[in-house]
Formats: structure tokens, C-alpha cells, sequence
């Protein structure tokens, strides 16, 4: 099943999507396409999708879990840079 069609059994919108989420729809849109593959999405997106199109429980809340492991050790080696110059890159919007 592809993301496309596990949004429609969802009964969502692109637009629903995108905002459940926090992306453009243009990007939902172009994922749709496959003009932008799973593979190179950010992590953060990827668990983004998995929570707003599992209908299972348990994977929504192990995405739930590994999205807030990823946060805060992006926040913490975020501290951890910044004390020596160098930036780190966190996967903003595609």
C-alpha cells in the first residue's frame, strides 16, 4: 500500500495531511507523485507519516516514542555544537 492510498483509507485530504504533519501540501503532493521518495525524507517526516497513517496503536506509539528520542538528541547535540562552532542540520521541511 502506498501513501496515497493509505491517506484515502484514512478519509484524509492531502491538505489534512500536510497540516497533521507540519509540511506544504505541495510536498505531500509530490511524495504522492514519487517525485520525492520515502527513502530520502527526513526521519523526523518518516515518523510524522507513520503516526498521522498507521491504523495500528502500538506503531503509532513507537513512533510517538522514537520521534521524541530523535528530538531530544538533536537538542541535546545541538547544545553540544554549539560550543565548538559547528551547526547541526535537524531535517527541517523538505
Amino acid at each position: 500500500m502506498n501513501i496515497k492510498e493509505m491517506r484515502k483509507n484514512k478519509g484524509m485530504t492531502q491538505r489534512e495531511l500536510a497540516e497533521e504533519i507540519g509540511v506544504n501540501i505541495r510536498w505531500i503532493q509530490k511524495l504522492e507523485a514519487g517525485e520525492i521518495k520515502l527513502e530520502n525524507i527526513t526521519f523526523l517526516n518518516a515518523i510524522k507519516l507513520i503516526t498521522a497513517l498507521t491504523p495500528y496503536d502500538d506503531e503509532k506509539q513507537i513512533a510517538r516514542d522514537l520521534y521524541m528520542v530523535v528530538k531530544r538528541t538533536l537538542k541535546e547535540n545541538s547544545r553540544g555544537q554549539q560550543g565548538s562552532g559547528q551547526q547541526v542540520k535537524t531535517g527541517g521541511a523538505e
